[in-house]
């Protein structure tokens, strides 16, 4: 199909009629959960495969506009802005022909988008979970980023939809889920990375409080491998912080389920094998006491899928103050916050001691989370700031 043919092909009537979105779909768990959002709220979705490393490629090129032509769609959406390439091909091509595109981002962007700023076209709209990463994007051209954090998938993080010979399988007075973190530090990188991430490591403290301001410097100065080096330190920040938060809880018998580098970090823990994300997950965050969480170093606002998925199923929270949390929920009213490993130390054994509190708390977490908080809000969300930008 010539250009010509192509342009009057796509130039079809956007958001006029029940939404229609192209998700790129890379297998990744909140790609999947977005479907499954969008689904449930009616849309028609078409998915088209995408690698991680970029699709500038030609397949990956004709497959799109095949899928655009076929289907479409009022947005492409992609999470994390996975498909893209660094030299802004895909980018280009989307905004040659007039395509609003939606790219979620639920991990910090500027690991991700580093210096590819050509993808920072017109038709191009931004969603962060990760406020503080607003004024970065905006000088590098993506223009004015939407505060979008993640929710709770209600297709499973749904108490009435949990088995409950499942959450009969995990009963326990505390839990914590997570990983070590030990691969992204110690297995993943290679060698000159890991020794720079270590002199950086000596020379200044690396964690969420430091992340912007250092990786800003380091992104203007196009220094690719000490910025490698910083996501290293921010692995290791968070390995440690994790590290200590066991270490604490071991006195209380803590139930951990994770990876097997557990047994590296923490020598004589037992460690349980990763649970599956919707099928088991949910059971364990009813039939545990007390939920345990802690927030990753390269997260400064932001929040894990812990502080959607526990209060969705009427499970019991114990997490970090993190801002974002903290603007949603209130400390000891419809969840638990703690500053030290002492404050958690100690109110873990008030709440252990006190099922009938933590029972009112989940109970108004839960609210919370299934009047603003699931998937299909973000989603319903993100198709009206779509539609009110390009409609």
């Amino acid at each position: 199909m010539d250009d010509a043919r192509l342009r009057a092909a796509l130039g079809y009537l956007k958001f006029r009629r029940a939404p229609r979105v192209l998700i790129f779909d890379s297998g990744y768990l909140v790609v999947g959960d977005a479907i499954n959002a969008a689904e449930d709220l009616g849309w028609k979705v078409a998915k088209l495969p995408a690698q991680k490393k970029g699709s500038g490629e030609n397949q990956f090129v004709a497959a799109l506009l095949t899928a655009l032509v076929t289907y479409q769609p009022d947005f492409v959406l992609t999470i994390n802005h996975i498909g893209f390439d660094e030299t802004g091909v895909l980018a280009a091509l989307l905004e040659r022909y007039d395509i609003p595109t939606a790219s979620w981002f639920v991990d910090h962007p500027m690991p991700i988008l580093g210096a590819a700023n050509k993808n920072a076209t017109s038709n191009l709209q931004l969603f962060c979970f990760e406020r503080t990463a607003f004024p970065w994007l905006s000088n590098n051209g993506y223009g004015e980023a939407v505060f979008l954090p993640t929710g709770a998938n209600g297709r499973f993080f749904n108490a009435e939809k949990t088995d409950p010979l499942q959450i009969a399988r995990f009963r326990f007075p505390l839990s914590f889920v997570g990983h070590s973190w030990w691969l992204k530090a110690r297995v993943e990188p290679s060698k000159p990375v890991r020794k720079a991430a270590k002199e950086l490591w000596n020379k200044q403290k690396v964690n969420r409080a430091t992340l912007v301001g250092l990786c800003e410097k380091l992104l203007e100065k196009e220094d690719r491998e000490l910025f490698a080096a910083v996501q290293v330190a921010l692995a290791e920040a968070s390995m440690d912080t994790r590290k200590r938060l066991i270490d604490r809880f071991r006195e209380l018998n803590v139930t951990l389920f994770g990876d097997k580098y557990w047994e590296k970090l923490c020598p004589g823990v037992k460690v349980f094998s990763p649970l599956d994300y919707h099928n088991e997950l949910p059971a364990l965050f009813m039939g545990s006491d007390v939920n345990l969480n802690v927030t990753a170093e390269h997260m400064p606002t932001s929040v894990n899928q812990r502080v959607w998925d526990v209060p969705a199923v009427g499970g019991f929270l114990l997490t970090d103050a993190q801002e974002d949390a903290l603007n949603v929920f209130v400390d000891g009213e419809s969840m638990a916050f703690y500053t030290s490993l002492d404050e958690a130390g100690s109110k873990a054994r008030f709440y252990l001691a006190h099922a009938e509190i933590r029972a009112r708390i989940s109970l108004k977490g839960a609210a919370i989370i299934h009047q603003s908080h699931l998937m299909t809000h973000r989603l319903q969300y993100m198709y009206n700031v779509m539609k009110k930008r390009f409609g």
